[in-house]
């Protein structure tokens, strides 16, 4: 009975033996970690986690540190060696022997936001601490579309990219207020695990710069992110085709001309009997003008062909399209009718210079021919002139003078 008293014993003295062999830290070990903790997608940050023991340092053969995110580890420090499964994640052992047991992570990911918990063991007091990591990411504002037709129904439209997490406030705004009819698509996911939305408005602008703006809210931002913007009107574009006759086997340029639009991007083609044909290269002129040529060559088979110019633009509801057909005009038959009326045009202007001429040979004579008054009373020319392109006395005028000097030498006759 003895003998099993004292073996019962043995456990319980062994028990009390090796408490009292045990390192004896001081005082009792008190984690402290604060929850939640917020960081910005790309940043470097420092989850917390601090302890207490007593005295100060701590005997690193007897501080372990770990850390667990979402149930697996990340890091531990174990006589001031760290080891961690991401570069990613470190720990200063030198820190931590001054109760600084908090995880460093660069380049903090949408993916690392989570619960981490922080583990600290000393001798043989241990305590954990949760802390969840919330990973934040402001939005982005491009503005895709403010190109509008004046007094027609248009539509604003943006895209707010980059944003974590997931609610946003987007409103339109036209001179400080809050436009109505606003809509969104459901935001989509990005590759590195923020969102997207598209947001747009319907608008019907009128004449006049207005001050437009779209304003975005989010956890992220300390104040509202706010973008100022006004219209751009759009213009559609206004063609012309210019081109000369058309002759068998005579090749030739046509010119489409287009201008007048905006914004800058156009489409511009030709077309023979509707099959897209390759001109030549554009020239553009200005922003808002071009010059599209395109060689054609005609044969005996090209008499009633179509040929188009088709423009494509935001402006216009359907294609721009100018065509002509192709109406073949004889070569030979041309080139008589040009040398007839050349001809016609030489006659008419001899015609003319002629006439002119005589008309200023007239009015010298009136000028060159001197009025004294004779015997009879008659007028004597002191010279009398030439015919044109030989010598002597004008016929013409000869015949007059002497049918004078005969009328007046009858009535003298008849006074005496």
């Amino acid at each position: 009975m003895g003998g099993t008293r004292d073996a019962a014993k043995l456990p319980r003295v062994l028990t009390i033996l090796c408490l009292f062999l045990l390192p004896q830290t001081g005082s009792v070990l008190e984690v402290t970690a604060p929850s939640p903790h917020v960081a910005q997608k790309g940043s470097d940050t420092l989850i917390p986690c601090t302890f207490r023991i007593d005295p100060f340092p701590a005997d690193p053969k007897l501080l372990n540190i770990k850390w667990h995110f979402n149930g697996q580890i990340r890091l531990s420090c174990t006589d001031s060696e760290v080891s961690a499964t991401d570069p990613r994640f470190s720990l200063d052992p030198n820190s931590a022997l001054l109760g600084e047991a908090s995880l460093s992570v660069s380049n903090a990911q949408i993916s690392d936001g989570g619960t981490y918990s922080c583990s600290v063991t000393y001798g043989t007091e241990w305590q954990e601490k949760e802390i969840r990591l919330e990973i934040q990411a402001p939005p982005q504002i491009n503005i895709t579309n403010k190109l509008v037709t004046e007094n027609k129904e248009s539509a604003l439209s943006a895209a707010i990219t980059g944003f974590y997490p997931v609610d946003i406030d987007i409103k339109w705004l036209r001179e400080g207020e809050i436009l109505a009819g606003r809509t969104e698509l459901p935001p989509q996911r990005n590759a590195d695990g923020t969102y997207r939305v598209t947001s747009t408005v319907t608008i019907v602008p009128t004449e006049g710069n207005q001050n437009f703006s779209i304003r975005v809210q989010h956890e992220s931002l300390s104040a509202p992110l706010q973008e100022d913007f006004q219209l751009l009107y759009e213009a559609a574009p206004m063609m012309n085709i210019s081109h000369g006759p058309f002759y068998v086997n005579e090749e030739q340029t046509l010119m489409c001309r287009v201008w007048g639009y905006y914004p800058e991007a156009i489409a511009v083609s030709w077309f023979l009997n509707g099959s897209r044909v390759e001109p030549s290269e554009i020239k553009r002129i200005n922003s808002s003008a071009l010059e599209l040529p395109y060689r054609f060559l005609p044969t005996a088979e090209s008499q009633g062909m179509e040929i188009s110019c088709v423009v494509e633009h935001q402006a216009l509801t359907e294609p721009l399209v100018q065509s002509l057909k192709v109406e073949l005009t004889d070569a030979k038959w041309s080139l008589t009718k040009r040398r007839v009326v050349g001809i016609i045009i030489i006659i008419i202007s001899l015609v003319a210079a002629l006439c002119l001429g005589f008309v200023i040979l007239r009015q010298k004579k009136k000028e060159d021919v001197v009025q004294p008054q004779g015997r009879g009373g008659f007028v004597v020319p002191q010279e009398l002139p030439h015919s044109e392109g030989r010598e002597g006395l004008n016929p013409r005028l000869i015949h007059i003078l002497l049918r004078d000097c005969n009328i007046r030498h009858s009535l003298e006759e008849q006074e005496d």
